[in-house]
């Protein structure tokens, strides 16, 4: 009997335009079946790469993705426009074809930003590789293993640049102020929750 052809994760990758990751998640999610060589590497039967390539509309396509872009205030826009450069600059790079770019002047606390809906609303439509972003952070504060399982479930990667968290102290600090007017204007009145929170931000950026 001859046994079946076994695939590198490095080849699948390559076949499937994912990431080692999103195979990571397929196999413990039952979707794609891992074979651990002796050495302890995954192995992938070549008919089932073949079933999902049948299965993936993009497969053989050429590689789409979308570029998303944030800061929290107005102050900032210069660096959006950069940012916005080194994503399209790393999505060429990579062979990607660019089919829009979303950008959003907001807090990272906020879910409700035109640019990340529309994003989510036209990836939910449109066959597409991947959204890139430079940090996690830029995507949202908090929740980003939820939409990254959103866009996988419209077969879309979310593609982080930089791992690490981005160094804006002072957009952590605006975050963190909405948050407290929030609750201090539940306890206190919206007047004195801004005054107590415009108080502890002026103590941080001290420190």
């Amino acid at each position: 009997m001859i046994s079946e052809q076994l695939l590198r994760m490095k080849d699948v990758t390559q076949l499937l335009n994912v990431t080692p990751q999103t195979l990571r998640h397929w196999s413990k999610e039952g979707f794609l079946t891992a074979i651990r060589s002796k050495g302890g590497h995954r192995r992938f039967k070549l008919s089932e790469i073949r079933r999902l390539m049948k299965l993936d509309p993009l497969a053989g396509r050429e590689n789409k993705c979308l570029i998303y872009c944030r800061v929290s205030t107005t102050i900032q826009k210069a660096n959006l426009q950069r940012q916005r450069e080194r994503l399209e600059q790393f999505a060429v790079a990579n062979g990607y074809k660019i089919e829009g770019i979303y950008q959003d002047i907001a807090s990272g606390m906020n879910f409700k930003r035109k640019g990340l809906l529309n994003l989510l609303h036209y990836c939910q439509k449109n066959p597409v590789k991947a959204v890139v972003i430079e940090y996690k952070d830029r995507l949202a504060r908090f929740g980003v293993d939820l939409l990254t399982d959103i866009l996988r479930s419209y077969g879309t990667e979310l593609l982080v640049v930089n791992q690490t968290d981005s160094d804006y102290k002072q957009e952590i600090i605006d975050d963190l102020i909405v948050v407290i007017i929030h609750f201090s204007s539940r306890l206190y009145g919206k007047r004195k929750g801004i005054n107590k929170a415009q108080h502890i931000k002026q103590q941080l950026l001290e420190a």
